[in-house]
């Protein structure tokens, strides 16, 4: 069963009212953060941001802001990653089972039209660098269909995202619409690195343990790739808990 946990109360951000007789126009209130941590070699997390995007298509245009936030669930794998073979008997430990699990992932994410086709893929990849572009995206304001490619890229094309040519092509190419050289120059460079790790850091401090892991409004969160229903019940959730949040002085 799915459980929406509040998280321990903290001070939000506000000002206290004034006294006055005099009529102010009324401030817009600020949208409601929901924090995402993803990995993008995880096909949970593929369904939950789908999912979470059709949720938000019932909601006020502007109302809520997504942070995406990078989890690697493999962190150890070498900078290269492994063979698929390598990694897929590890997890399962039989071709029997791991078909199995491929043809659940398949199954759950057909209603979101989601495609995959893991026979194309040859590399179990670190995602880290993965995670550096879509921070770079995010800089750009095209983080959400950064993230997108990647997974549709990894997913239903095979591609390796510990590649950094490879992973470039899926930004450079599409919605995303990023400039390769400077996708290149940034890496060079270390850009991404210290958001990523800052990412990983907040998630441990919060017992993140499995992904992905939807936080709403800093207070109440959900992990799993649960359906739209339950992630608009998540953003309510959170919206209640900021308006009851004691305002700062």
């Amino acid at each position: 069963m799915a459980c929406l946990v509040p998280l321990p109360h903290g001070r939000a951000n506000g000002e206290a009212g004034g006294g006055g007789a005099i009529c102010q126009p009324q401030a817009m209130a600020a949208p409601l953060v929901v924090d995402v941590w993803a990995d993008v070699a995880c096909p949970w997390c593929w369904m939950g941001t789908r999912r979470l995007a059709a949720a938000l298509r019932e909601e006020p245009p502007g109302s809520v802001e997504v942070r995406r936030r990078a989890f690697e669930l493999r962190p150890g794998l070498p900078a290269e990653g492994v063979p698929r073979e390598e990694a897929y008997a590890q997890a399962f430990g039989s071709r029997d089972a791991l078909l199995a699990a491929a043809e659940r992932v398949a199954q759950a994410g057909a209603p979101d039209g989601l495609r995959f086709d893991f026979e194309r893929q040859s590399r179990m990849p670190n995602t880290r660098l993965a995670h550096r572009l879509v921070k770079l995206a995010d800089a750009a304001g095209r983080g959400a269909e950064a993230l997108e490619a990647l997974f549709h890229g990894h997913f239903a094309e095979g591609a390796d995202l510990a590649d950094p040519e490879q992973a470039i092509a899926l930004l450079s190419g599409g919605a995303a619409g990023l400039r390769a050289e400077a996708l290149r120059a940034a890496l060079e460079l270390g850009a991404g690195e210290a958001e990523v790790i800052a990412d990983e850091q907040t998630a441990e401090r919060l017992d993140v343990t499995g992904v992905p892991f939807f936080l709403a409004g800093g207070a109440v969160a959900l992990s799993g790739a649960h359906e739209a229903g339950l992630l608009r019940r998540l953003i309510a959730a959170g919206r209640e808990r900021a308006a009851a949040a004691p305002a700062q002085d």
